[in-house]
């Protein structure tokens, strides 16, 4: 087996969330670790306390390793910080596994990513390796995993070569595609649509508030592709009043885990899987006709029903039956 790559961890002022995420890395030990956190916001009462005791959890790791810390004095924000972690990560290693401090890994996530990361170094299609995966576990898949063409960045690994292809500013991000004013043609219609209109508002911004649209913006424009693995390896834990983005809650925090199995079973081609990548739009991105969109928004917001995805799952596997 591989040996574990670096791994970068990036918080901020949760301090439970985080401790989550070392207690899920400890039985693993990382020989490497790179610790980021991003500095207090003015005028925030006790944040500066809690962005201490981040910064002493991540100073005081439950294992021996090699530690390098990046730890601002004064708050940048999101796009910024993170960015800036990310890059300074792969500006020190080839290649390692990213996780922020709400992203709980299975045990074999960090061992998926090893093997991954070595098996597809000089293979420029392939862009990331996920531990999300949104799309339902197919029982009939043999393969450990297969190929996307979307990022997801709620725990990831990567290389050197592919984060150089990060912008965080995209500008006229339209003179940028191979079809101008299409992210990526393979997508559906509804889905472009829906990609542009994100890609706009980021372009829009003279200093963007995220950063993980454009990472999906370079997997579009280099036609690059995501490792998937055939079960979901991550938990996101980070719902609540200390979230970025996920103060309200989403349906796809806490999902459960299922390890994979070693050693793994490869696929036969390099190639994306249709039916996953049809799910992601659909349920996950939410890219469908207006109608459909604000009725799925509605219910994700009013907790209409308990929002669960039942429905969409049973679509799924009927799609998977008349393949």
């Amino acid at each position: 087996m591989a040996e574990i790559p670096p791994v970068l961890l990036i918080a901020f002022n949760r301090v439970e969330t985080l401790r989550s995420v070392i207690d899920a890395l400890a039985p693993l030990a990382p020989p490497r670790v790179f610790a980021a956190a991003d500095g207090p916001r003015a005028g925030r009462e006790g944040e500066r306390t809690r962005c201490d005791e981040v910064r002493a959890l991540l100073t005081n790791l439950p294992w021996k390793c090699e530690l390098r810390t990046r730890f601002l004095d004064a708050n940048v924000g999101c796009a910024l910080g993170v960015r800036g972690a990310i890059s300074w990560f792969f500006n020190e290693v080839p290649a390692g596994i990213v996780l922020e401090d709400d992203c709980v890994p299975d045990a074999t996530f960090l061992p998926f990513c090893a093997e991954m990361l070595e098996r597809h170094a000089d293979d420029a299609r392939v862009m990331s390796v996920l531990g999300t995966r949104f799309a339902p576990e197919l029982p009939t898949q043999r393969a450990s995993y297969t190929f996307t063409r979307f990022s997801s960045v709620w725990g990831w690994a990567s290389w050197r070569r592919a984060w150089a292809r990060h912008e965080l500013a995209l500008g006229d991000w339209r003179a940028k595609c191979k079809t101008q004013g299409v992210p990526l043609p393979a997508l559906s219609p509804a889905s472009n649509a829906g990609w542009a209109r994100k890609l706009d508002r980021v372009s829009r911004d003279g200093t963007p508030g995220t950063w993980d649209y454009q990472w999906s913006f370079a997997h579009f424009r280099h036609e690059g592709l995501a490792v998937l693995p055939r079960s979901n390896l991550i938990s996101n834990i980070g719902a609540g009043p200390g979230a970025t983005h996920l103060g309200r809650g989403s349906i796809w925090l806490e999902m459960p885990q299922t390890p994979l199995a070693f050693p793994l079973v490869h696929p036969d081609r390099v190639e994306p899987d249709e039916l996953a990548d049809w799910h992601h739009e659909t349920w996950h991105l939410n890219h469908r006709p207006w109608l459909l969109r604000k009725w799925w928004q509605f219910r994700n917001r009013h907790e209409v029903g308990s929002i669960d995805v039942r429905r969409g799952v049973r679509a799924f596997h009927r799609a998977a039956k008349a393949l």
